[in-house]
């Protein structure tokens, strides 16, 4: 049965680099998402947001715009793909870490 182990070892190993690219888009679109939350702060009596996010220990906030529903919701949208992103990330490398682990194991 040496040939059976060779196809799922190819098999597993196709599977390995499909997961390591998905791996690298994965990391690309949380790199080019904002991250952080969303913060409102009012001045002069018109509202503005800002993306609060750790850098270090201090809390930086960066200035986005007027405080409107389209600015703010397209905010919010890509802050939750970014939270996707990297569950799907975890997803996949946790996927890599058990195919490796098989790939180790099956050798004979």
């Amino acid at each position: 049965h040496g040939s059976d182990m060779s196809i799922i070892k190819n098999i597993l190993a196709e599977e390995l680099a499909r997961l390591e690219e998905l791996s690298v888009f994965y990391k690309n679109k949380i790199a080019e998402s904002p991250r952080g939350s969303i913060s409102v702060k009012e001045r002069q009596g018109k509202r503005y947001i800002y993306l609060a996010c750790r850098e270090d220990k201090k809390v930086i906030f960066s200035y986005v715009g007027k405080d409107v529903p389209e600015v703010r919701n397209a905010l919010h949208e890509r802050l939750k793909q970014r939270k996707d992103y990297q569950s799907k990330l975890r997803q996949v490398n946790e996927n890599i870490r058990d195919i490796k682990r098989a790939l180790r194991g099956k050798r004979t």
